[in-house]
């Protein structure tokens, strides 16, 4: 990645065409490929369009045709503002380009040979708006990193298969994360008692100056996580006996947290994200300081792995203790199951993966269900650490009937969260 402004982008919208070509803000409430269905001709190919800030010279009408007319304090306010937007959005967006958008799909084929093919894939999978072939869309950083990508496809170093499984990752993964730093941001200034226009607008103005810091901690940790990955990947080869369908032995567990769904209709937007972000901080850090890892959270859900059967135990009965002892929370249900699975897309699949998700779905707020073959693999791993109840014969929709027990904390001490 590379930060700063290039020369060759102060390329500044000309006044006639202010809304056709202003960059589109940084906020995800707008589709993929840099919003450019709201505001022209961006890289989601609305070429053309009108922009979806409102015209502040303009009346406002609605389908029935009726007219909402501005004062001339309102229209001078609309105008500042729209141009405060324009200024932010457009200096953040040349500072994130690196350059004026001098490419089609077409250009990349016959100027950087790049196959047509390839191009469409990497910027559909990166979660962009599709763009016809004419279209002048991609930067030079753009041609840059879509032929160094492609070329390992032309090479037979990659598949096709797998250059658009990694494109789809990074996109899913990089939108996120780039949603996640922006709203973080957001809460931040409003925090200090700005409107959330005020918030989104400081936020654009603070990225320019955060965003070499920005760049490195991503390259850092995704270095990070990508070591980790391979010392585990390391460590399956040593397995003996390995089931090539299912063939990773993991604690797999889930945590939901009880009665959301009515929460979520007595409380304000912004108590229910304090909820969510109070439940998801808590479980992240009592999964990570278990030894696990957050496979990905679902609102009221977090999902998790751990590599042995006492540390699966560990962060079930930590996650049901805490978020439970916790005020401002609702109680947590969750359960989770030692078994084989396989792992794709970030994600892991199989029978015990299912088991644990309907076992979760049938636990009593506050408790944390096992199969009986995890309960004696908790038992084996670590004698006297937790204890299982007596068994209970469930009906588990899609797997039948399971004897399922409640998992409870015995001579094991308590996780030391260190908070």
């Amino acid at each position: 990645m590379t930060s700063g402004i290039s020369d060759a982008d102060d390329q500044r919208p000309r006044p006639e065409h202010a809304l056709g070509h202003a960059p589109a803000p940084l906020d995800d409430t707008l589709p993929p490929g840099g919003g450019s269905t709201m505001l022209g001709d961006g890289p989601g190919g609305n070429s053309g369009g009108r922009s979806g800030l409102p015209d502040p010279t303009a009346d406002d009408s609605d389908e029935a045709g009726s007219q909402v007319h501005l004062d001339s304090q309102e229209i001078l306010d609309l105008n500042r503002r729209f141009a405060e937007v324009r200024r932010s959005v457009g200096a953040l967006e040349r500072q994130l380009l690196q350059g004026p958008r001098k490419y089609s799909r077409r250009d990349l084929t016959e100027q950087r040979g790049i196959p047509a093919r390839l191009t469409a894939v990497y910027w559909r999978s990166l979660g962009f708006t599709p763009v016809d072939e004419d279209t002048v869309v991609f930067t030079e950083e753009d041609a840059y990193a879509i032929g160094e990508l492609a070329g390992l496809v032309e090479d037979g170093t990659l598949s096709e298969r797998a250059f658009a499984s990694i494109t789809r990752g990074l996109g899913f993964h990089m939108g996120r994360i780039a949603m996640w730093a922006t709203e973080a941001l957001v809460d931040e200034a409003k925090d200090a008692g700005r409107s959330d226009a005020e918030a989104r607008l400081a936020m654009l103005d603070a990225v320019p100056d955060l965003l070499e810091t920005l760049e490195s901690q991503v390259m850092f940790t995704f270095r990070r996580q990508l070591a980790a990955f391979a010392a585990r990947a390391g460590s399956e080869v040593l397995h003996r006996d390995t089931d090539e369908l299912f063939p990773l032995q993991r604690a797999v567990g889930f945590a939901d947290l009880v009665q959301f769904t009515r929460l979520s209709q007595d409380l304000s937007g912004a108590q229910l994200a304090d909820v969510v972000g109070r439940f998801e901080a808590a479980g992240r850090d009592i999964i990570s300081v278990g030894g696990g890892r957050v496979v990905k959270t679902v609102g009221d859900e977090i999902m998790f792995l751990a590599d042995t059967p006492e540390d699966g135990a560990q962060i079930a009965v930590t996650l049901a203790e805490t978020i439970s002892a916790d005020p401002d929370l609702p109680p947590v249900r969750v359960a989770f199951v030692w078994g084989s699975m396989f792992s794709r897309y970030g994600d892991v699949f199989g029978p015990s993966v299912n088991l644990a998700a309907r076992m979760e779905s049938v636990a009593r707020p506050g408790t944390v269900l096992v199969d009986q073959d995890t309960a004696e693999a908790v038992a084996q791993a670590l004698p006297g650490g937790f204890a299982a109840s007596e068994g209970e014969d469930v009906d588990l929709h899609g797997i039948g009937a399971v004897s399922v027990h409640e998992l409870t904390r015995d001579r094991s001490a308590p996780l030391n969260l260190g908070l």
